[in-house]
This record gives structure tokens, C-alpha cells and sequence, in this order.
């Protein structure tokens, strides 16, 4: 199960996690000698500035280079994800486009039905899949086996069920799941 971290001092107890950080952090993290993935949250005023944000990230040491869109209509997720494509290929940089295809979600649902990466916050929280889904916690880290055997993961794969139906309700040729998952769960929330 991957793990992702937001703070380095988690790192030590989380071993083999992935340092996820802000652009304005990658040159901090980088130097300190720690590999660092930086987390590019695409919204509509910065799609056009995409690649050089990638750039500047690359730059300042990022090995990783992972964008999560926000309200992003489908015209500027077809153009991000070809601008991401021209990132790998110069820069020689690992890319991840938090994106599905729709053909993808029909296809193969079930694999859209996992409770990972587990993410743990600055401060220690461990929440499944992405920040957002604090509703789904799994606790504060101290032991990630402990809290691992006693959550149930069943309610995260209930959220995906629905997130599924919503999702392949959009006609775009992309769609971004955590966005699905992020909104679904604030709906559940807010219905309770």
C-alpha cells in the first residue's frame, strides 16, 4: 500500500512513503537530500502557466511532478494533459496527472474501488486516497500497522461506489477522480 507524507520528520516512520510537498517547498526538501514530489493544484487562473510551474518545480529539484485539478472544465484538462506529456518528455521527470479516462472508468470500475495511497497530513493524521476524506480517517500515526488492523476500510470503498456513478456521469474524455471523491464525501457529509 503506498503512503504519502506532507512533512519529512514522517518519513522515518513511514518507511519507503512519498514526500509530497507545495512548489514553494521542493528547494527546502530537495536540498535537505530527501526525493520530493510536488503537488500542483490546477485550477482555472493557472492552466496556462502549467508547464513553467512544472518547470520551476523541476528545477528547484523536484523528482516528481504530480498535478490535482480543481474545477478544471475539459478543454484545460485535455491542454494540462498535453502539456504534462511535454513536461515527461523534456524534463525527463516522473508525471502523474491526477486524471482517469472515462473509457477507463467504464472498462475496469472495480479498480477505481481502492482505499490507497493512505496520505498522512502535517500533523499526523492518516486519511485513504487524498486530503479531503479527513471524514474517513483512519487516526493519528504512531503505528501505521496498528491503525492499519484496526480500520475498516469498507466505508472508503462505499464512498467510491458512489463517486463511480457520478463520475461516469461526466461526458468529458477525462475526469478527475479525486475531485469525484472529494466532492462526493462533502455531500455525504453534509446530507448526514
Amino acid at each position: 500500500m503506498g503512503v504519502e507524507v506532507c512533512d519529512p520528520r514522517w518519513l522515518a516512520a513511514v518507511p519507503g512513503a512519498e514526500l509530497v510537498v507545495a512548489l514553494d517547498e521542493v528547494g527546502e526538501h530537495a536540498a535537505a537530500g530527501h526525493r520530493v514530489t510536488v503537488l500542483i493544484d490546477l485550477v482555472p487562473d493557472n492552466v496556462t502557466m502549467l508547464r513553467g510551474l512544472a518547470a520551476e518545480a523541476v528545477a528547484e529539484g523536484a523528482r516528481k511532478v504530480r498535478v490535482r485539478p480543481h474545477g478544471v472544465d475539459r478543454v484545460d484538462l485535455v491542454y494540462a494533459a498535453v502539456e504534462l506529456n511535454r513536461v515527461a518528455e523534456d524534463d525527463a521527470v516522473e508525471v502523474q496527472f491526477d486524471v482517469t479516462s472515462t473509457a477507463l472508468l467504464r472498462a475496469d470500475p472495480t479498480a477505481f474501488m481502492r482505499v490507497d495511497p493512505l496520505v498522512v497530513r502535517a500533523d499526523g493524521t492518516v486519511v485513504p486516497i487524498c486530503a479531503g476524506l479527513e471524514r474517513y480517517a483512519l487516526g493519528s500515526l504512531g503505528s501505521l500497522p496498528d491503525l492499519l488492523a484496526a480500520w475498516d476500510p469498507e466505508p472508503v470503498r462505499d464512498l467510491c461506489r458512489v463517486a463511480l456513478v457520478r463520475a461516469l456521469a461526466d461526458t468529458g474524455p477525462l475526469v478527475s477522480w479525486y475531485e469525484h471523491l472529494t466532492r462526493t464525501a462533502a455531500g455525504l457529509r453534509s446530507s448526514c
